[in-house]
């Protein structure tokens, strides 16, 4: 086979053997390619998924963080701290940044979140909830790129 292929070799010429070489260097190209891009698409995938795995800690750890507190003692705590205080605290601590935050009466606020994932902002409040708050009146609004708009009216209970 190998004496086949040196006679066949020996056999053209030097332009010919040009040819049949840079040929073979651009089906060496293609083949690279051919292995070479689903192995890039690959790692992309695998980035994607680490991202995305990194957001899922993120979320389980303000999760965790608001399972952490006792009931008793943060209700205890946003007695002392004035409502409107208390939630811009509270959603700061989990990276939710409060766009309006107005006090109405010494135990209501009403606040507005423009754009938040929308498991964190149901945690968030859940955990507002167990604290001792009740919303009266919830309104999310979904947005274009995946996350969600909020405005409540949250109140202390007992007030």
């Amino acid at each position: 086979m190998i004496e086949r292929i040196r006679n066949w070799w020996a056999g053209l010429s030097i332009r010919e053997r040009w040819l049949v070489g840079i040929a073979g260097a651009l089906a060496l190209g293609v083949l690279l390619w051919a292995l070479g891009r689903p192995a890039y698409a690959a790692f992309v995938d695998l980035d994607n998924a680490h991202r995305a795995a990194i957001d899922r800690e993120g979320r389980v750890a303000a999760k965790v963080k608001l399972l952490a507190k006792r009931p008793a003692k943060a209700a205890a705590t946003s007695g002392a701290v004035a409502v409107d205080q208390f939630l811009a605290q509270s959603a700061g601590e989990i990276g939710l940044t409060l766009d309006r935050n107005d006090a109405r009466g010494s135990g209501q606020a009403t606040i507005a979140i423009a754009t938040a994932k929308a498991p964190v902002l149901i945690d968030w409040l859940a955990g507002l909830e167990a604290q001792g708050f009740v919303v009266d009146q919830l309104t999310i609004t979904p947005a274009a790129d995946g996350t969600v708009g909020m405005t409540a009216e949250l109140r202390r209970t007992g007030l």
